[in-house]
């Protein structure tokens, strides 16, 4: 049977029982999740593709992943059926049919990732699984001025894991913000692509440096360093979390892609 439609699905987890977004050999993933139940419902053997892999305990506000079928499926019953059969820790929040031209990975023009520091005397309940928690008092004006030397188009291998061989190590950092909230910190970062565990890097980074064991311009001489051994250490899986993939208008994927602005301005279109 020919695959004539392509559709994508907007899907929310919690990565903390997974081993990663990625199929893996005898291994509980999110893809092999969602392909496991897009396959009861279409009867076919479909392969999804991600906008880009999450390890493992990372979680997902708004991945997104297409996969082709040789039906056409309605909108409502398939959503319906699909979070039917998946487990509880994931939620296809959005569906729709795109051309074949579409990409969820290659046709990406931003992510954004924000990670979450719970930085008060007490452990949170509802925090615990989505956030790190740190007793010791941060920092965050000058976590916040660290950051500003890492918005724009840098070479950021000093913040890339060493067990990635890929040399393309330039990104371009479109937006990104560290505020405090009642002593709950969110680092958002928006840019055109982000390295292999580069924003758990960077946040290892800012810790060491709200701790005061350096001050903001550490991070220009790490950046500027292109050396991992100069940044800090990388911070745990599960205060991670990616908020949302942003592509080109002419997709019309606004009506499942729209997602919260920060400080009730519109981030997303601050990074377009």
């Amino acid at each position: 049977m020919e695959k004539d439609f392509r559709y994508i699905l907007k899907i929310q987890y919690l990565g903390t029982a997974f081993s990663g977004s990625q199929v893996q050999p005898a291994q509980r993933t999110i893809q092999s999740e969602i392909e496991h139940a897009i396959n009861i419902l279409t009867k076919e053997n479909n392969k999804t593709v991600f906008s880009g892999r999450t390890d493992a305990g990372v979680h997902a506000l708004g991945q997104v992943v297409h996969f082709d079928t040789g039906h056409e499926l309605d909108k409502r019953k398939f959503v319906y059926s699909l979070n039917a059969l998946l487990p509880d820790q994931i939620s296809v929040k959005g569906f729709a049919q795109v051309d074949k031209f579409f990409h969820s990975q290659r046709s990406a023009r931003y992510r954004w990732y924000r990670y979450i520091i719970n930085n008060t005397p007490h452990k949170s309940i509802l925090l615990k699984d989505i956030s790190l928690h740190i007793l010791e008092k941060l920092n965050v004006e000058e976590m916040r001025s660290a950051l500003c030397y890492l918005n724009g188009y840098h070479d950021f291998s000093s913040f890339k894991s060493s067990n990635t061989d890929n040399p393309a190590t330039h990104c371009n950092i479109l937006y990104s913000s560290c505020r405090n909230f009642s002593g709950i910190i969110y680092l958002d970062l928006i840019a055109n692509r982000f390295l292999y565990n580069m924003v758990r890097t960077i946040t290892g980074t800012l810790i060491e440096i709200g701790r005061c064991k350096y001050t903001a311009e550490h991070m220009a001489d790490v950046l500027e360093a292109k050396n991992r051994k100069c940044a800090g250490p990388t911070a745990d899986a599960r205060g991670l979390t990616l908020v949302s993939v942003g592509y080109d208008e002419r997709y019309n994927l606004k009506e499942i892609m729209n997602t919260e602005a920060i400080n009730e301005q519109n981030l997303l279109c601050k990074a377009s």
